[in-house]
């Protein structure tokens, strides 16, 4: 499944092929979310919302690294490499609990491996924008390929998609990454009150996008009367958008109204027929990675160095998804999907006008911090 990504990004990038691997495996962990709820409540016993308390478990973790690590620890290869070994162990002992609360346990430590590989994919690309393209672009070609694969996968069981979840993984244990840098200190930040606002707005997109987006395979089901794997082409075409989108990124400067447009993605899979399930799932991810990648180069500019704020932008993107699934499984539990739906896009519509705002900001205001990168040329 790494194949893709390293044939089309690794060699002609110049991103290193274990962070390629890396983040295809972090990309499969996150991909089999969604197809994961019914098989462990099935296994366990445990309802449909309660099952997405994995998906809080994981991202926690994986927030909570992304925070940290550029705090204590400066980018180096042996930690990516370390962290990818204890996400295959983690991931195989995760076959055998049978205590639900084992489960969640160890993927707060699969969450936390999978943050730290993370960081240091992200810390990289945010010093070298052809790395940006790579690492962007893998994650969405990876999720195209993985998520029919997975659902098919998932009808035999949590058990078998947490195999496929191991292997995945080893390339990223087998390769070496030359990473460096510096251990972020307190006093080199940048005070940039507009970075501050844009770290609210990544948190808010992830927090309200995830709360509908992980429970679109119950939407599927229960309001389109979809099969998994008809649902999972939906979740193949939001990796296509994504791969789309992470390409033609750089090409553009309007982020925000992107990022607002994913409100009428997330009402068209909810309240539309079958045919615009797919084609918001579809412009859900091309809009999605048309904008991101852009607030991430806002965080930049107004940086004092390229990766400073790499760990916060990934960190607050981890923390929304941690915490939409909580209260989208009250939504699910509830029987309430179409007012999730309203919830989650007047959310992320919030979040888009509000970089538009911010970037308007920016162009009228004085910078808050002269020493910035945008201000150094």
């Amino acid at each position: 499944m790494h194949v893709p990504s390293r044939v089309l990004y690794g060699g002609r990038s110049g991103a290193p092929v274990a962070l390629v691997s890396a983040t295809a495996a972090v990309t499969m962990l996150f991909t089999a979310t969604p197809f994961l709820l019914q098989p462990i409540s099935d296994r366990y016993g445990v309802s449909e919302g309660l099952a997405g308390a994995i998906a809080i478990a994981q991202v926690g973790s994986f927030a909570v690294a992304n925070f940290l690590l550029p705090r204590l620890v400066r980018p180096n290869g042996r930690i990516l490499r370390l962290s990818a070994l204890i996400l295959l162990v983690v991931n195989v002992l995760s076959m055998l609990p049978s205590e639900y609360a084992v489960l969640i346990g160890l993927r707060v430590v699969a969450g936390g491996a999978a943050g730290t590989m993370t960081w240091l994919a992200w810390s990289n690309a945010m010093k070298h924008k052809a790395s940006m393209a790579s690492i962007a672009s893998t994650g969405p070609i990876t999720a195209l390929v993985a998520s029919p694969i997975i659902s098919l996968i998932a009808e035999h069981g949590d058990r078998a998609v947490y195999a496929v979840l191991a292997i995945s993984t080893i390339p990223a244990v087998v390769f070496l990454a030359p990473l460096s840098g510096k251990k972020r200190t307190r006093g080199h930040i940048s005070q940039s009150r507009s970075n501050r606002v844009l770290l609210v707005v990544l948190f808010a997109l992830t927090f309200f996008g995830s709360s509908l987006y992980l429970n679109l395979t119950i939407v599927a089901r229960d309001i389109h009367h979809l099969e998994p794997f008809a649902a999972s082409i939906g979740f193949s075409l939001n990796a296509l958008g994504g791969l789309m989108g992470a390409r033609l990124a750089a090409r553009h400067d309007k982020p925000g109204w992107f990022l607002a447009s994913i409100s009428l993605a997330a009402i068209a899979t909810v309240f539309g027929p079958v045919p615009l399930y797919y084609v918001g799932m579809w412009w859900w991810g091309f809009a999605f990675w048309l904008g991101v990648p852009g607030v991430l180069q806002m965080l930049v500019d107004r940086s004092l160095e390229p990766g400073e704020r790499a760990g916060d932008g990934q960190g607050v993107m981890a923390l929304g998804r941690s915490l939409g699934p909580a209260m989208g499984g009250g939504f699910v539990d509830g029987g309430a999907l179409a007012a999730l739906a309203i919830v989650s896009a007047s959310g992320t519509a919030a979040a888009g006008f509000t970089v538009i705002g911010v970037r308007a900001g920016r162009d009228r205001l004085p910078p808050t911090d002269p020493a910035t990168i945008d201000q150094q040329f």
